[in-house]
């Protein structure tokens, strides 16, 4: 039983291994530079294992496409509660006085977040592994469901903090956050020289300006 044991893990990290090599070349070279081959030199594997782990390269490549969106749910439910521990020092019910602070500290909170797709190398692997999925043309149609699905997600979490801090449409302010954040990222990754911190520190900040003006209760 030992035995199977070690070999159930070695396949697990094997399989894992040819996943990361995936999403690695996805955000290098974009998903039309994928190829068995490819992905086992990366992967560092047999050229074999790649179609023993995985049934077909559509099937390979929503298994890394699964492995990205948990990873981004993971880190979308984190900055909420960042954003959670803020709102709890200026509660919806509480001063009116109140909201220029907490808008400001929103803005700081989350102009750190975004520049830090910059600075950090795993959230910019992140962001561009993001930008290829999102924004591939001609992919299959079981990625485009997978990829609507992922979307839908996201929205629903953001919708959720819309709804905290007192938003009238919270669908449609989602939207707006959405769209504001795939902005920021096509000019991440694009290198545009007009991208700075003052912009996104002052576009977040009327951003939440405005899906705060509601009257507090």
């Amino acid at each position: 039983m030992a035995a199977s044991s070690r070999k159930t893990t070695k396949g697990e990290l094997t399989r894992q291994k040819i996943i990361e090599a995936t999403l690695a070349l996805i955000a290098n070279r974009g998903l039309n530079s994928l190829s068995h081959r490819n992905i086992a030199n990366a992967a560092q594997v047999r050229l074999s294992l790649t179609s023993y782990y995985f049934e077909s390269m559509d099937h390979l490549i929503l298994c890394a496409f699964d492995e990205f969106a948990r990873r981004e749910v993971m880190q979308i439910q984190w900055i909420q509660q960042q954003v959670d521990q803020i709102l709890e020092r200026y509660p919806v019910e509480g001063e009116e006085s109140n909201r220029p602070q907490c808008i400001q500290e929103l803005t700081d909170l989350l102009t750190e977040y975004i520049l830090t797709e910059l600075s950090d190398e795993s959230r910019r692997k992140q962001l561009a592994i993001r930008c290829h999925f999102l924004f591939a043309l001609g992919q299959s149609q079981a990625l485009i469901q997978r990829v609507s699905a992922y979307k839908l997600q996201v929205l629903n979490l953001i919708k959720e903090t819309a709804i905290k801090i007192g938003s009238p449409s919270p669908e449609v302010d989602a939207n707006l956050v959405v769209f504001v954040f795939r902005e920021f990222e096509f000019s991440l990754v694009s290198g545009d020289e007009n991208f700075n911190q003052e912009i996104v520190s002052e576009t977040l900040k009327r951003l939440l300006s405005t899906l705060m003006t509601t009257p507090y209760q």
